[in-house]
């Protein structure tokens, strides 16, 4: 989850971040990246016609919060991606994919997510995971938020798939299949089907309940305090199916069930 945070950054810092030199630390300075200066320091990069097309983007939408931001962007860039000749789209997609910029790369989940919209939904995950596995915490959540809109279209479809992909051994993907339907997911829109029945997602919590990874712990915990706001109710009545016998469960128990001592 991605929470405010204070902005405590040199002068240096922050222009190399401006530049595309030096991935972000903090969410501090993730909202702080000041796109259009990014966009400009950017366009030797990239094919003349995408760079101007990035700049005029990134002065459209400078009045925008960070994720409509982030989102317009990739929007702009996955269109531009589609009309591309093929060898220019690959040259493209290998330099964002690279990019030392985690802004560029979060360019880049929202572009593949559009350029993914029309796939079957085993296929978009699948593309998507190279984002859900980043090096970088930015890009790791843009990724379920841009995918998220392509798995609401049918739960019951997606909560089987991102069943069978939550048995991963990688804990980052078996956080993405958790964080990308969580039913009041941050800085995107809620879930109504998952906030009046949460139980339809029960095969992949009731699964990840003895979850061993405490960054995947949180999603489970999160998921569940979620449904807790609307659904005080199941949460009580899973917790009391399936009370916690571990110090994994035990933790998850607490942080999922936090909403409901307040």
């Amino acid at each position: 989850m991605l929470h405010s945070q204070r902005i405590d950054i040199s002068e240096e810092r922050k222009a190399l971040i401006d530049q595309g030199r030096l991935a972000t630390r903090n969410l501090g300075e993730c909202l702080a990246v000041d796109q259009v200066a990014l966009t400009a320091a950017l366009a030797p990069q990239f094919d003349p016609s995408l760079a101007v097309a990035l700049q005029t983007a990134a002065q459209a939408g400078q009045a925008l919060g960070i994720s409509k931001k982030v989102a317009a962007m990739g929007l702009l860039l996955g269109q531009w991606l589609e009309s591309s000749a093929r060898p220019l789209r690959e040259q493209t997609w290998h330099l964002l994919l690279e990019h030392p910029s985690d802004t560029v790369r979060s360019w880049a989940a929202f572009a593949n997510a559009y350029c993914e919209r029309n796939s079957e939904p085993e296929k978009a995950l699948l593309s998507q995971l190279r984002f859900a596995t980043d090096s970088h915490f930015g890009v790791r959540e843009w990724a379920w938020i841009a995918l998220r809109p392509l798995l609401t279209q049918d739960l019951p479809t997606s909560l089987a798939l991102l069943r069978r992909h939550a048995r991963s051994d990688d804990p980052l993907i078996r956080r993405f299949c958790v964080e990308i339907l969580r039913p009041r997911g941050v800085w995107c829109e809620h879930i109504a089907h998952l906030k009046a029945e949460p139980q339809i997602a029960e095969p992949l919590l009731i699964a990840m309940l003895e979850e061993s990874d405490k960054y995947a712990q949180d999603s489970v915990a999160n998921w569940i305090n979620d449904a807790s706001k609307t659904r005080p109710d199941w949460v009580q009545q899973l917790f009391e199916r399936y009370p916690p016998n571990s110090k994994a469960a035990t933790r998850i128990f607490t942080r999922a069930t936090r909403s409901l001592s307040q």
